[in-house]
């Protein structure tokens, strides 16, 4: 039996997950203004709004100024590793959890791409089983392709020895 070798996902991805929560958490601030300017003109403003507001956007601010070490540390604990009769995946950093899929459970394999993927140059490979789905963050264009095809392969090898 052959030994498992781990696999990280590509170093780009932390700037992708970066650049999602700066997006997540800019929205979360734009709706708090929007908020805010609609309790005004509607004439539902009271003393409690200018707070309460104040703590929602501090709280978005604090979750944006976390976000690198928080990038790091998911990074850190990302991992895959393609078997001779599985898939495993790792993550967390916090809650740790490894999934094991085996190939004759897997049901199709799929890539995802959206834009700021595509701008890096990565895709998200999702491996859909009968009881959930389960995904590889991120990986370089060619090697998404390779392990697509691989899962592929065996998938096919696995269920003709069903």
């Amino acid at each position: 039996m052959s030994e498992r070798r781990w696999h990280s996902l590509p170093e780009s991805v932390k700037r992708v997950w970066l650049l999602r929560a700066i997006g997540r958490d800019l929205a979360g601030v734009a709706a708090c203004a929007v908020v805010l300017v609609v309790c005004r003109i509607v004439g539902w403003w009271t003393p409690w709004h200018l707070p309460v507001a104040a703590v929602a956007v501090a709280l978005i601010l604090t979750d944006l100024a976390s976000q690198p070490l928080r990038t790091r540390y998911a990074y850190r604990f990302n991992r895959y590793s393609l078997g001779d009769h599985d898939v495993m995946l790792h993550r967390g950093w916090l809650l740790r959890t490894t999934t094991t899929i085996p190939y004759n459970r897997v049901q199709h394999v799929e890539t995802m791409q959206g834009p700021l993927l595509r701008r890096f140059g990565l895709t998200a490979v999702e491996i859909h089983t009968a009881v959930d789905d389960h995904e590889i963050a991120a990986l370089e264009n060619e090697t998404a392709e390779a392990i697509v095809e691989q899962i592929s392969s065996r998938v096919l090898t696995s269920k003709d020895d069903v």
